[in-house]
């Protein structure tokens, strides 16, 4: 039977790997062009035979073209991640909001989550706000850097934020022609495509613009204070009484 590697929503279910190094060996493998062919065709197979109204916002002429397109561009062997980027797109152009591939992540260990748990967010830290292929800084809780609401990210590890921003744009799936949903998402989502697709880091260099000055951030992943730390733990035993009562 064909293995896939992708989970589309509600249609989908990905074999399990069994562990998590498994599952990022696997991740980062590169599959053969055949194979990949056989999942669009999968997909779109999936797609007709499930979906109520697949061609409520785009023609079946249109969409077959674009899945035989993206046949067509594969003729090398990609990782689930380099799939996912020429998959998703065509995913969102249904337009239906709840339909969408799930991106492959890495896994993490118990013992590197815990590691985690004892560290601050680095790009988290902020509340963001996206206007056509602008990333704009609207709160800073922390004061990192004195930064200023207000402040446009323009480039990341010296890679332009609008390129990223015209790349993950394409991912969005929404409801028919919406024009007000793709940028609401991705203020929260952007470095959640970001992380999957440049990994999980300490450390980052940013280049700004505020009142026409540029400058030059390098953020950190902090670690965590005993106050911090002990925050975290009375929060979740709020979560756990909060579920408790509702249930």
């Amino acid at each position: 039977m064909q293995k896939n590697y992708f989970i589309l929503f509600l249609l989908f279910i990905i074999t399990s790997c069994g562990s998590v190094r498994r599952h990022n060996e696997q991740k980062a493998s590169c599959i053969p062009p055949e194979k990949l062919k056989e999942d669009v065709d999968f997909a779109y197979s999936k797609l007709k035979e499930m979906h109520p109204q697949l061609y409520w916002y785009i023609s079946q002429k249109d969409l077959d073209h674009k899945f035989d397109s993206i046949k067509k561009t594969i003729t090398e062997p990609l990782t689930p991640l380099q799939f996912y980027f020429k998959l998703q797109p065509v995913i969102a152009d249904i337009r239906e909001g709840h339909l969408s591939l799930r991106i492959p992540r890495k896994k993490f260990s118990k013992k590197e989550i815990k590691q985690f748990e004892h560290k601050k967010g680095m790009f988290s830290r902020f509340e963001y706000y996206v206007k056509d292929d602008h990333l704009f800084i609207v709160e800073n809780k922390d004061s990192i850097e004195n930064i200023k609401p207000g402040t446009e990210i323009l480039e990341i590890n010296d890679i332009p934020v609008s390129e990223y921003l015209k790349k993950y744009k394409q991912l969005v799936s929404s409801d028919g022609f919406n024009t007000t949903f793709q940028p609401y998402f991705l203020k929260d989502w952007f470095f959640y495509f970001y992380v999957a697709e440049n990994g999980f880091t300490d450390h980052a260099k940013i280049e700004t613009l505020y009142n026409g000055e540029r400058k030059t951030y390098y953020l950190k992943r902090e670690s965590k204070s005993e106050n911090d730390l002990k925050n975290d733990k009375e929060q979740k035993k709020r979560t756990a009484e909060k579920k408790l009562m509702i249930m």
